[in-house]
């Protein structure tokens, strides 16, 4: 029984809150414990190393805009064909940069880490400090920018160490707190693992860390995400050409199924100085008013100053007084539309196992599959609605 009831609860949780579950159910944000895949094409020419996991059908828009799509991986080796030049974003579309929420605001930009321990090993002597990872000082630098250019900031450095597969899952807690913002933008900013060749670069006489901007394929605003990151790299190219790497379409999530104007913004590797890293967040900072449009009217709003969510304008209803005879009368239509309402619940809740059950197969492919995500769901999802629970470190 307590196994039914357990099904049940899981059932409707599904139903009260879809997109974190299917986050937990269908999407992989993993990355390598250690060391990074090397992306060859046809002609064995080297275009990618990375430390982000890399499937079969992810792709990538190297420097020059040519998009390729990855055919084949085999351990920490990927190759990758040629698909065709992506054309550069025309001018007119550069100049309808994306809006604040509110017209009369100063646009809010939110900034968090997912990998809050990731650090730059020749400045900090270490590539993960768990809990003070120098990543969050690359942050403020972006913030403290952004700030003098006039938007409003919020940089939450709330913790979610350790960096294992399931950061993304506690970290899409913090990004829902942002969203009540009401942003116009937000920025995951992480660093990467490959060689230093791969993010070395100089930019107006100075050091600087290349920057790889992440879209996640699976989630239902993947054209959206990237066309946005699209923007921001043909804004980049305009200023600071080589600033940007590239485009890794992948195979994950990034939470960016929340919001499409989301970007996971790789900054240097972990052998870039934290100096350098820092120049190119102030310099990516630049560029952000070429699409994040600033309001030259806004009169409201200060920046950097914390912002409060708007509250409910919903008014209390005082509620009636049970002995008069219409508020008997209504109890009764009230218990017959109770009525209704469970039974359309029980047919809700039966097309939903049906149709999660269809839905786990079709996208795993096998009962095995399917089997093994559910259990994930069951693991670590409702760890985060029920809170946390023993469980041993990877």
């Amino acid at each position: 029984m307590s196994h039914f009831l357990f099904t049940c609860l899981g059932i409707l949780i599904v139903f009260c809150f879809p997109g974190s579950v299917w986050a937990a159910i269908s999407y992989d944000n993993g990355e390598l414990t250690s060391g990074y895949i090397t992306v060859v094409d046809e002609a064995n020419t080297l275009l990618l190393q990375t430390g982000l996991s890399i499937h079969v059908g992810d792709q990538y828009i190297n420097e020059d805009d040519n998009l390729y799509e990855i055919t084949t991986v085999e351990g920490t080796q990927a190759r990758a064909r040629y698909i065709r030049h992506n054309a550069t974003i025309s001018l007119e579309k550069l100049a309808k940069p994306v809006q604040a929420a509110a017209e009369a605001s100063v646009p809010i930009v939110a900034i968090y880490h997912t990998h809050t321990d990731e650090s730059y090993t020749p400045t900090d002597g270490k590539s993960s400090l768990p809990g003070r990872g120098t990543i969050m000082l690359v942050g403020d630098v972006l913030a403290k920018r952004l700030a003098e250019l006039g938007y409003q900031i919020e940089h939450n450095k709330t913790l979610h160490d350790p960096h294992d597969a399931n950061a993304y899952q506690r970290s899409r807690r913090t990004f829902m707190k942002l969203l009540a913002l009401q942003p116009a933008t937000l920025f995951d900013i992480h660093r990467d693992s490959a060689p230093l060749s791969m993010y070395k670069t100089t930019i107006n006489g100075r050091d600087a860390a290349k920057i790889l901007l992440v879209v996640g394929q699976q989630n239902q605003n993947r054209q959206t995400t990237l066309e946005y990151a699209k923007t921001i790299k043909s804004n980049i190219d305009a200023k600071y050409r080589g600033l940007v790497r590239g485009i890794f379409i992948a195979h994950g999530n990034y939470n960016q199924d929340l919001n499409p104007h989301s970007m996971l913004v790789e900054i240097g590797t972990e052998y870039n100085t934290r100096e350098a890293a820092q120049n190119s967040a102030a310099l990516f900072a630049d560029v952000v008013p070429s699409f994040i449009a600033i309001n030259p009217d806004s009169t409201s709003g200060t920046p950097n100053t914390p912002v409060t969510p708007p509250k409910s304008s919903t008014t209390p209803v005082a509620p009636a007084n049970p002995d008069t005879p219409t508020t008997q009368n209504n109890l009764v239509e009230d218990g017959k539309a109770t009525r209704a309402y469970h039974s359309d619940i029980a047919l809700i809740i039966g097309a939903l196992v049906v149709g999660i059950t269809v839905y786990l197969y079709l996208s795993t492919g096998s009962w095995r599959e399917a089997k093994r995500k559910l259990n994930k769901f069951y693991k670590y999802e409702f760890t985060n609605f029920f809170g946390p629970r023993n469980k041993s470190k990877k």
